[in-house]
């Protein structure tokens, strides 16, 4: 399990990759100073040799002795010559030289006068070459190594100095990089927080581009959250929907259901008499009637709650203004209606659920307006829209029971006595809302009532 937290993982990995760049960088820059150093000692080597070589003769003839020491002298170089009968010359510059002469563990010289190629002798503290003269005697030319090392572990400590100053500066400034970075996350996790404490609607604050990385979380964060909030508030709306119908339901069932069973207990006791049964009965068979509307119109509503997206699609309005008014007519032959309508007029939408709005309407004036009082179905097309009137020329309704028609169970006491439900307005105002469209209902006592409503036309 990684205890790090993204902090401490991002600090440690970027000073850890700028660690080892610095590593590799300084081991190339002390590997590529070793290997120049070597090679101009090398070179050094090589010019000695040769000059060595060349006035090794010499060497017997004190005043040559002393002339060649003292052009030794000055530098560090040390020079061991054995001859041919083992005699060993040594002369040099250095202070201390080392006690067995480098010959004894140098390679052998060619025999052909070529110098040995640069080696490290005295357990690695000269670095020489051999080479042979003419008449058998073998030189060596060799300089210390102290100084190499000594310039090659002055760069290491400065190289060392520099990457832990330059890994201090990156850690503080990588700190505060870092930590301006993820405050966004920071947000993100507050915001979080807040939200698992019941801020549903808490949403986090606007930080990076949206081209970022944070950016893009913060964006698809929010969203998350809209949608889940939308969720929310779509089942607690479908809850209180559902809660809502149980309450209407058990309410309005309760008067038909305590009816009916009035009169059964009445027929139970035989408190009716043989006249008055029949009458009896059809009140009975009236209330269950009723009571099965009822229940048809809540589930429709039901239904409406649950999925108001209908099965949109055009159609031809016309005609089914023409089939609703042909049905009023076979209920009630004898009332004069009036149809204004155009040829065709296609809108889009549900026709069945369109079919269902008519059927209300055309019965609310059935039930409430006297059988020779007309009514009107017209039908224009206003600003892309279809809006179709319904009118009658009843008594109309109080201002009060006008202004809540749409309301589920908004009734006049005398709607109860004509069977209605108190629904039917309530699901015109839902079938109507489903279609994007607008209802509206004037009304005045004496005056009639007109519901108007709207849907889009389909080429609109």
């Amino acid at each position: 399990m990684n205890r790090w937290s993204l902090r401490g993982s991002l600090l440690v990995g970027m000073l850890a990759v700028t660690a080892a760049v610095l590593l590799v960088a300084g081991a190339s820059a002390v590997l590529a100073l070793r290997g120049y150093l070597l090679a101009r000692t090398d070179d050094q080597l090589d010019v000695a040799a040769r000059f060595a070589q060349q006035r090794i003769g010499q060497l017997d003839a004190p005043s040559a002795r002393g002339g060649l020491q003292a052009v030794i002298a000055p530098s560090d170089y040390l020079v061991e010559v054995r001859r041919a009968d083992g005699s060993l010359t040594r002369l040099g510059g250095l202070q201390s030289v080392p006690a067995r002469p480098l010959l004894d563990e140098a390679p052998a010289a060619p025999a052909d006068g070529r110098l040995t190629a640069a080696t490290n002798v005295g357990a690695g503290r000269y670095r020489a070459v051999v080479g042979r003269t003419v008449d058998g005697a073998t030189v060596l030319v060799a300089l210390p190594m102290d100084p190499v090392r000594q310039t090659v572990r002055q760069l290491v400590l400065t190289e060392l100095g520099v990457a832990a100053a330059m890994l201090l500066l990156l850690a503080a400034g990588g700190r505060l990089l870092v930590a301006r970075s993820l405050r966004p996350l920071d947000r993100i996790t507050a915001t979080a927080t807040a939200i698992a404490g019941g801020e549903l609607d808490r949403r986090v604050p606007p930080g990076p581009p949206a081209r970022t990385e944070v950016g893009r979380l913060t964006h698809a964060v929010n969203g998350m959250l809209a949608r889940i909030e939308a969720a929310l508030a779509v089942r607690a709306a479908s809850e209180d929907r559902m809660r809502r119908f149980v309450a209407d339901a058990s309410h309005e069932l309760r008067t038909p259901l305590t009816s009916i069973r009035g009169y059964l207990q009445l027929l139970r006791q035989g408190i009716i008499g043989d006249a008055e049964r029949p009458a009896v009965l059809r009140r009975v068979d009236d209330e269950a009637r009723r009571m099965g509307t009822l229940v048809d119109d809540l589930l429709y509503l039901a239904r409406l709650d649950a999925e108001p997206a209908l099965r949109h699609g055009p159609f031809d309005l016309t005609p089914v203004l023409r089939d609703s008014v042909s049905d009023l007519l076979v209920v009630q032959p004898g009332r004069p209606v009036r149809l204004d309508v155009p040829p065709a007029c296609r809108v889009l939408g549900d026709e069945d659920a369109v079919r269902q709005l008519m059927a209300n309407l055309l019965a609310n004036a059935r039930r409430h307006t006297p059988a020779d009082v007309p009514v009107t179905v017209r039908l224009r097309t206003v600003d892309g829209r279809a809006e179709v009137e319904v009118r009658d020329r009843g008594p109309g309704m109080p201002p009060g029971l006008a202004d809540r028609a749409f309301d589920r169970f908004s009734r006049g006491d005398d709607a109860r006595g004509a069977g209605g439900s108190g629904l039917g307005l309530a699901i015109v105002a839902e079938i109507v809302a489903a279609h994007g469209g607008t209802v509206g209902l004037t009304s005045a006592p004496g005056d009639g009532t007109a519901v108007r409503f709207t849907i889009p036309l389909a080429d609109a």
